[in-house]
């Protein structure tokens, strides 16, 4: 048996239940906590936001000052940041305050705009992650980190925050939750970095056409590589959903490894869901349809038992295939279904979806924002679940979707295509519908073949109860990490 790291640091820019924004912090929150009841010990730690202070008294947690002050250098500048910390579900947490920085309504972004300090902020945040780790006097063996925000540590870690070097031995495992997402700035940015010398020649795992490019450095420097999907693992090292970054992935030592995330089975549970209107379970379904009448009839539609109903929750943005649902909208109204969606995003995407509101006030309902506990609810109620993304990494609501007896129809694409069998393909062991290619033309076929599962009643029962027994819980996933914590060390 390979050794175990006695000490391991899971380091993202987010986590629930303090701060999300959406897959991130499904990962960042349950990973620890299940590789923690395995034995493992791993403390986590994430940028003190407002949202983390509001959610004290709902997230069941409570802040704690630490007996550390660290001093941060900024290029000429040195800023102060103060520690906290709490215990929550046998994990540690630490939090890296700057009122500066992380005292705002939103993480990263306003609707409209990013906010236009986002580097110097995360720059910050991974600098203090280092001299957190110098300051505690208990060296991890292994950081995990996570998408770009943390992509700097590795250099970091060698050079020190000063810059005038620090050696660090411990082992990185850089994780890439979307590709697309790059933390790419201008080069002028290099002396808030303290990094000495040029950096185009001298830190040639940074640069990126004469930029910073924050996802390469991770991608580059870090003990060992992976995605949140086999598939994806594969497509990144493809000019088609590189981002750029092809070349740099498919040259790795060691190549990248794909681990799909899983599922927070106590919180997405549909027999114990305080959510849901009525609790069901696989051998016992009859708790689903109270969940889609009063799921129906909270959406202002009027409920048709043998209507199937379509729901979507999703990011409302260009990857997620909003712009295929939008062109398959006229034909897919046409058809006898009903459909519900929640999500925000693109402003011309609300936009859309008033002007649908508005058309099809009989069969279709949008919602936008995020409501939990109506996405909760959503899942149990519907029929099917829509996620034709152009690409996902991993995705979480088809795994939800299993869970709760809702069949997907998804664009197999990424971790889509790694958790979700076509039941047309393979009768025997299929648990959704899959798309044959990213148009509207596929999106419909499905849609029509759905409608038709729908109504072959024992057929529609075994596909929906085939999805709630597959696996797809943390435990098998934390396993898989485990094992590659293992490796790296």
């Amino acid at each position: 048996m390979k050794k175990l790291p006695k000490r391991i640091l899971f380091v993202s820019s987010e986590s629930r239940p303090f701060a999300s924004t959406g897959g991130l912090a499904d990962v960042a929150e349950a990973l620890p906590n299940e590789l923690n009841q395995m034995g493992v010990k791993i403390d986590r730690i994430m940028p003190l936001y407002r949202k983390v202070h509001e959610g004290q008294k709902r997230g069941g947690y409570e802040l704690q000052r630490s007996t550390h002050t660290l001093q941060i250098p900024m290029g000429s500048e040195t800023i102060q940041t103060e520690i906290y910390f709490t215990e929550l579900h046998g994990t540690l947490t630490y939090f890296v305050n700057c009122e500066e920085f992380f005292d705002r309504t939103e993480l990263y972004a306003l609707p409209n705009r990013e906010y236009s300090d986002n580097f110097n902020r995360f720059l910050f945040f991974q600098k203090a992650v280092v001299a957190l780790i110098d300051a505690l006097g208990q060296p991890y063996e292994v950081l995990h980190l996570n998408d770009w925000q943390t992509g700097m540590i590795p250099l970091l870690l060698e050079k020190g925050i000063y810059g005038t070097g620090r050696g660090g031995h411990e082992k990185t495992l850089y994780t890439i939750h979307n590709l697309a997402y790059q933390g790419l700035y201008p080069a002028t940015n290099l002396y808030k970095t303290n990094l000495p010398g040029n950096f185009i020649s001298q830190y040639p795992d940074l640069e990126y056409y004469g930029q910073l490019n924050l996802m390469k450095a991770g991608i580059a420097g870090a003990t060992r590589v992976n995605t949140v999907s086999p598939t994806y693992a594969e497509e990144i090292r493809t000019e088609k959903f590189g981002c750029g970054l092809e070349g740099v992935l498919s040259n790795l030592a060691h190549p990248v490894i794909g681990i799909v995330n899983g599922v927070d089975t106590k919180a997405w549970n549909p027999e114990t869901d305080p959510a849901l209107p009525a609790n069901y379970r696989l051998k016992s379904l009859s708790g689903k349809e109270r969940c889609k009448q009063a799921l129906v009839e909270e959406a202002g539609l009027t409920y048709k038992k043998e209507t199937p109903l379509f729901v979507m929750i999703s990011r409302l943005v260009d990857q997620k295939g909003i712009t295929v649902i939008g062109q398959a909208m006229e034909q897919l109204m046409g058809l006898p279904l009903q459909f519900i969606l929640l999500g925000s995003g693109q402003e011309i995407y609300h936009k859309w979806i008033q002007d649908w509101n508005q058309r099809w006030p009989e069969k279709f309902k949008g919602i936008l924002g995020y409501d939990s506990e109506l996405s909760h609810r959503m899942e149990a109620g519907a029929d099917f679940f829509f996620m034709p993304s152009e690409f996902e990494p991993c995705g979480l609501n088809q795994l939800y979707s299993l869970r709760y007896g809702t069949i997907p129809v998804v664009n197999p694409t990424g971790g889509l295509k790694d958790t979700v069998t076509d039941v047309r393909q393979n009768p025997a062991h299929g648990t959704g519908l899959l798309m044959n290619s990213y148009t509207p033309e596929a999106l419909l076929n499905c849609i029509q073949e759905g409608i038709s599962l729908f109504h072959h009643k024992q057929q529609f029962r075994q596909v929906r109860q085939r999805g709630m027994a597959q696996d797809v819980t943390w435990t098998r996933t934390a396993q898989e990490y485990l094992d590659l914590y293992r490796d790296l060390i």
